[in-house]
C-alpha cells in the first residue's frame, strides 16, 4: 500500500501539472478554474525506478532481469507512441487550419500542407516520420532541435533504459564488488559534474541519462538504507545532494517543488523502513488507489499530448465549462492508460518476462510484493 500511495501521488502531480498549466499556453486550448505545478512527480517516479533496481535485479540472472525491465517498459511504450503519432498527424494538421495531400502516406508521413500567411503563433508542432523513428529508436533526446517529440512526457524513456541498461553491466562487472557507497557516490558526482560534461558534447548528459543519474542513485541509497546496508549518516548526505541537483535543474529554484520532492524522499525512506500505512483513509480508498498505481505507467504515457489534442477538441466544440473539459479529459486519458495496460503492458510483460525458462523471477524464501512486480 505505501508503495501505491507514492507512486498515486507522484503520478497525479504529474498528471495535473501538464493538463492545468501546460495545456492552456497551446493555441486553441482554454485554461481550467485552476492551475496545479509543482514539478517533482517525474523525479520521484525515477527515484521509485532506482529503489526497485536492487531488489528485483538480486532475484534473476542479469539477462533476465534486464529483459524483465524492457518488457515492462517498451511494448507500451511503443504502441503508445504510434497511436499519439497518428492521432497527432490527423488532429494537430487541422488545428492548424492546414491539410494533408490525398491518401494515407499524406496523413502518415507526407509533410502538411499550410496555408498562405499562416500565423506562426497559432501553429502546434507535427511530427513527421523521421521523428517517429527516432522516438523508436530512443534517440530522439540527442538532438531536440532537429527532432520534434510527439509527446513531451517520453525524454524519461531513453533514460530509464539506459540506467537498466547501465545497471546490469555494472551489476556483472567486477564493479559489483566494489563498496556501495563507493559506486553511489562516483554515480552522484558524474551527474553533478554533468554542466561540465555539456561542455564537450551539449545533448550528452540528458541524452544518455547522466543529468539524471543521481536519481536512480538515490533511489538505491534508500533501499542499500531499509535494508540496513548503509548507514543514515551515509543516506542523508546523498538525498541533500539530490535535493540540491533537482533544485538547480529545474530553472530557477522553485520552493515547493524542492519542498514536494523532500517530502516524497522522506515518504520513500518511511516505506521503505516502516510498516504498512494502515491510516482509515488509506484502507477506505485501497482498491482506487491500487487500481490508479496499476495504470500509472501507462497513464504517463497518455496522459500529455493525448490530453492536449483531447483539450483542443473540446475547446472547439464549444464546450465553455472548465470542470467539464478538465473532467473529460481526465476520464479519457484515465480510459486510455486503462485500455493501454491490460491490452499491451501486463500481456506484453506475461509473454516476454515470464517464459517457462525464466521463472525463477521470484527468490523461494520470499514472493513479490505487488510494488515490487510492477516495478
Amino acid at each position: 500500500m505505501n508503495w501505491d500511495v507514492i507512486r498515486v501521488v507522484a503520478i497525479l502531480f504529474v498528471v495535473s501539472g501538464h493538463v492545468t498549466n501546460l495545456a492552456p499556453s497551446l493555441p486553441g486550448i482554454e485554461g481550467y478554474p485552476f492551475t496545479l505545478s509543482v514539478p517533482f512527480g517525474t523525479v520521484t517516479l525515477l527515484v521509485l525506478s532506482g529503489y526497485f533496481i536492487a531488489p528485483t535485479i538480486r532475484r534473476r540472472e542479469t539477462g533476465r532481469w534486464l529483459r524483465a525491465r524492457l518488457a515492462r517498459l517498451l511494448p507500451a511504450y511503443l504502441v503508445a507512441l504510434l497511436v499519439v503519432y497518428l492521432i497527432t498527424r490527423w488532429a494537430v494538421v487541422g488545428f492548424n487550419g492546414w491539410h494533408h495531400e490525398p491518401g494515407v502516406l499524406g496523413i502518415l508521413a507526407a509533410d502538411p500542407v499550410a496555408p498562405a500567411g499562416a500565423a506562426e503563433h497559432t501553429r502546434w508542432p507535427v511530427p513527421d516520420l523521421g521523428d517517429l523513428l527516432a522516438s523508436i529508436l530512443l534517440v530522439h533526446e540527442w538532438d531536440t532541435e532537429f527532432f520534434t517529440r510527439i509527446d513531451n512526457s517520453y525524454w524519461t524513456l531513453p533514460i530509464q533504459v539506459a540506467a537498466f541498461t547501465g545497471t546490469a553491466l555494472l551489476w556483472r562487472s567486477r564493479f559489483r564488488r566494489v563498496s556501495p557507497p563507493v559506486v553511489l557516490w562516483t554515480v552522484l558526482g558524474i551527474s553533478a559534474a554533468c554542466p561540465i560534461l555539456s561542455l564537450l558534447v551539449t545533448s550528452l548528459p540528458t541524452a544518455s541519462g547522466l543529468y539524471y543519474a543521481h536519481l536512480f542513485a538515490a533511489g538505491v541509497a534508500i533501499w542499500l538504507w531499509g535494508q540496513h546496508r548503509l548507514r543514515t549518516a551515509q543516506l542523508l548526505p546523498m538525498l541533500l545532494l539530490s535535493v540540491i541537483l533537482h533544485a538547480f535543474r529545474t530553472g530557477s529554484p522553485q520552493l515547493a517543488s524542492v519542498i514536494g520532492f523532500t517530502i516524497m524522499l522522506g515518504l520513500i525512506c518511511a516505506a521503505a523502513r516502516g510498516p504498512d500505512w494502515n491510516l482509515r483513509v488509506l484502507r477506505a480508498l485501497r482498491r482506487p488507489i491500487t487500481w490508479l498505481a496499476g495504470i500509472s505507467y501507462c497513464l504517463y504515457l497518455v496522459h500529455q499530448q493525448l490530453g492536449y489534442i483531447i483539450a483542443r477538441a473540446l475547446s472547439d466544440a464549444g464546450i465553455s465549462s472548465g470542470w467539464l473539459r478538465l473532467t473529460l479529459v481526465l476520464a479519457a486519458v484515465i480510459l486510455a492508460a486503462w485500455l493501454l495496460t491490460v491490452l499491451v503492458e501486463r500481456p506484453a510483460y506475461r509473454r516476454l518476462a515470464r517464459r517457462p525458462a525464466a521463472r525463477t523471477a521470484v527468490s523461494p524464501d520470499r514472493p513479490a510484493t505487488p510494488a515490487e512486480a510492477r516495478a
